[in-house]
């Protein structure tokens, strides 16, 4: 069991002065001045600083756009010094017994400095405070919480074109604005900067420990104690969702009650209003989750409101669903917290333009042949509602703080999939979360049966990260104290594979089959052969069902791209059970264990798979009423099989292969994947300039494997000088091979000859 845990926020040995909730600056306007008064009582109190975007020139708009607080704010304090106000920026947070003897020698060789001065221009002694100018301050660019990196901004700041436009007081926080102009540049660049300086709560959110078992967006902190090693806790980022005081016994006695502070989203009025009742669905269908650990109303939609002038959708304060008018095809959910406790205190959804664009590509790819709707190029209103509450209630799922969950995907049977009863009541995957998208396993007919092609409302595992990370655990004092209680919430569900989690997986191929994107079912191989047939199909009607619709040559050229790469994509996801292991998360017991290699015979199907597929894709990709509508696609069809083709020889896979030989547990050698892969690639006879190509990549990747790079690392040599005498050995029974393939002569005589050249 963890000791209890108090968090030091380290700046000086003095104690901190207590001060009202509502006793933060108060702003003096005297002409074109603006003067802050700083009460004593703020000395050394807890504020967050930061910025947003409020408008910006178009040439910087690619990346960054008006609304987005894009760098994270910061945790300071005010402290007196002379005749000066300094701010101090606290960043070196620590967690120890606050009993322990290390404590007093953290805080002598932590100490902290200033990172900006103010002359105190005069004192009010009836409130006990000084009144500096912050004028100048906030007229230039505040390093401390600029909002763009030094590369963006273009030419030299002009005073005189510049402006503070406006500082606004409220009880907690002080808003103010500043429009920037630069000159000098290749062009102007303009930018208005909305700074803030909240006074944050008195009594830190007590922090909850992250389990690898649930995916929460979290932050690692250093733990001391004395005579033991430094070690780190990790905590999840979460808003305060508690019960009012007055609710304390009803929510105790099982009873629903709405939390002391609710999280409102308002919505921009620029998205087309159509969509703003499935945003809205989308925002509040987390209140299902919220319902299940005794909160209601917890997630509220709301209109931006009308003639309210103190409205203001760039305050901290403010959580705003945005549209970004940028060519971008993207959504996100971000969140900003108090950085001593991980509480969120400002969540927003970003909504680029062209995301609806890539979200109908999704939908045709994946459900166009069993869904005559899903070929039209723009959507009826109730269709893309589904789509855009999916993909909203997907980004405020991380607004909540969770991760993306890849393992949620692989928890439903392959079958099930096409079953109306389950799919209806499940979805396509366990978890919103995932990035499953939709029913590519469907066939046609199966919708007039009742499958459902999209994923859930919400899914199991949903349920399971809020209550994880939202629980009110009423007789809990301490993270500690709560340990217990999630523990067995977590175990409870660990024998069901709707309640598995794996984090994102940054790899073209997946090390492990069971965490990927774009897949779905817990048999990839079954899954991507459907996902695999029903592209053929759309392919073969491509033109057809584009034109029916009013498309253009432009859009059959962009569909079909966006199937080229579905295509490959399916063999990649096969891809993933070579070498490939499956990883369970969570704690090791006498039955559980961590890695579980991909058995050899599996491992031979999936290779089977994506040689079959690579030899047959171009016969589908390169069809003739094709190239008669988009011209010629032998470029883009040979680059991507090549592509494919290498990965099976590259550092994707075979150093997986090398390593898994080492396992008791998987007696697939990496000289018996060469061997095998020698012989799908090159018994097949090659029929068209493609299998020729895919033949000749595949010679000159086995050749690159032999070599060894020789890099500094011991290590890497070692396993490098394996690895290419396994692929030499290989390469010498493969020039048998072509020898033999050589003197059959035939059509197909000179070109072995040439792979023999190669060698």
């Amino acid at each position: 069991m963890l000791k209890r845990l108090a968090l030091l926020l380290l700046l000086s040995l003095t104690a901190i002065p207590t001060f009202s909730q509502g006793s933060f600056i108060r702003v003096i306007k005297s002409g074109s001045k603006y003067k802050f008064e700083i009460p004593d009582s703020l000395l050394g109190q807890d504020i967050l600083f930061g910025s947003r975007i409020v408008d910006i020139s178009a040439p910087s708009a690619k990346v960054y756009s008006a609304g987005q607080m894009r760098s994270e704010p910061v945790l300071i304090r005010f402290a007196k010094r002379n005749n000066l106000i300094v701010i101090k920026e606290i960043n070196n947070f620590v967690d120890v017994d606050s009993n322990d003897p290390i404590k007093e020698p953290l805080v002598r060789n932590m100490k902290v400095g200033g990172v900006e001065y103010f002359d105190i221009e005069s004192r009010n002694s009836a409130n006990s405070a000084s009144i500096i100018d912050a004028t100048k301050y906030f007229s230039n660019e505040v390093q401390l919480a600029w909002p763009l990196p030094d590369n963006v901004k273009k030419g030299k700041l002009d005073s005189k074109l510049s402006e503070l436009q406006f500082v606004k007081q409220h009880t907690d926080r002080v808003n103010i604005r500043t429009y920037y102009e630069f000159l000098g540049g290749k062009e102007t660049f303009t930018i208005t900067v909305q700074y803030f300086l909240l006074q944050l709560p008195k009594e830190p959110l007590r922090y909850r420990l992250d389990d690898e078992r649930v995916g929460y967006q979290n932050f690692k902190r250093k733990a001391f104690a004395s005579g033991k090693p430094i070690s780190n806790n990790q905590y999840i980022s979460r808003w305060r969702i508690e019960p009012a005081p007055v609710d304390m016994a009803k929510h105790r006695a099982g009873e629903l009650v709405e939390p002391q502070k609710q999280l409102v989203f308002y919505v921009e009025p620029y998205f087309p209003k159509d969509w703003i009742p499935y945003i809205k669905q989308g925002i509040e269908v987390w209140n299902k989750a919220f319902e299940k650990i005794g909160f209601k109303n917890v997630v509220v939609a709301k209109d931006f409101p009308e003639n309210d002038p103190n409205f203001d959708p760039y305050d901290i304060k403010t959580n705003v669903i945005r549209y970004l008018p940028v060519d971008e095809a993207n959504a996100a959910g971000q969140i900003w917290t108090d950085p001593r406790s991980g509480e969120i205190i400002n969540g927003e959804v970003l909504w680029w333009n062209n995301v609806v664009e890539l979200i109908n590509k999704w939908r045709f790819m994946q459900t166009g042949v069993v869904d005559p709707r899903a070929r039209a190029l723009v959507y009826e209103p109730d269709f893309m509602g589904e789509m855009i509450r999916y993909a909203i209630a997907h980004e405020i799922g991380h607004v909540l703080g969770l991760q993306h969950n890849l393992k949620s995907s692989y928890a439903y049977p392959t079958d099930s999939l096409r079953s109306p009863s389950f799919t209806q009541k499940y979805g396509t995957t366990a978890s919103i979360m995932d990035y499953a998208r939709f029913n590519h396993i469907a066939e046609p007919g199966d919708l007039e049966r009742g499958v459902k092609l999209t994923p859930p409302m919400l899914g199991a595992f949903d349920f399971l990260s809020v209550e994880y990370g939202y629980i009110y655990l009423h007789n809990a004092k301490t993270p500690a104290d709560e340990v217990a209680a999630l523990d067995s919430l977590l175990k409870s569900k660990s024998d069901d594979p709707m309640y598995l989690f794996s984090p994102f997986i940054t790899s073209a191929i997946s090390p492990d089959p069971s965490a990927q994107t774009e897949s779905l079912g817990n048999d990839v191989l079954r899954s991507s052969a459907r996902g695999i047939e029903n592209t053929q199909v759309l392919l073969t009607n491509l033109v057809e069902w584009t034109l029916q619709y009013g498309g253009k040559t432009s859009d059959i050229e962009d569909r079909y791209d966006a199937l080229l790469k579905q295509y490959y994509r399916y063999i990649s996801l096969s891809m993933s059970y070579l070498g490939g292991t499956y990883t369970v998360y969570g704690p090791l017991n006498q039955e559980r264990t961590r890695y579980i290699p991909v058995d050899k015979a599996k491992q031979k199907e999936a290779l089977r798979f994506a040689v079959n597929h690579l030899f047959n894709a171009p016969t589908y990709l390169d069809q003739v009423k094709l190239t008669a509508a988009i011209g010629s696609q032998t470029d883009n069809i040979l680059k991507r099989q090549a592509e494919v083709t290498q990965a099976l020889l590259s550092n994707l896979i075979i150093p997986r292969i090398f390593a898994s030989t080492a396992n008791p547990n998987s007696d697939y050698s990496l000289t018996e994947y060469l061997h095998d892969l020698d012989e799908l690639i090159l018994d097949t006879k090659p029929n068209t300039p493609y299998q020729k190509g895919l033949q000749v990549v595949y010679i000159l990747s086995l050749k690159n494997l032999a070599k060894i790079a020789s890099p500094d690392d011991a290590s890497k040599v070692a396993a490098d000088a394996v690895t290419a005498s396994a692929a030499y050995a290989q390469l010498q029974k493969t020039k048998q091979r072509l020898q033999k393939l050589a003197k059959r002569g035939g059509q197909n005589g000179l070109h072995y000859q040439y792979l023999i050249s190669l060698l």
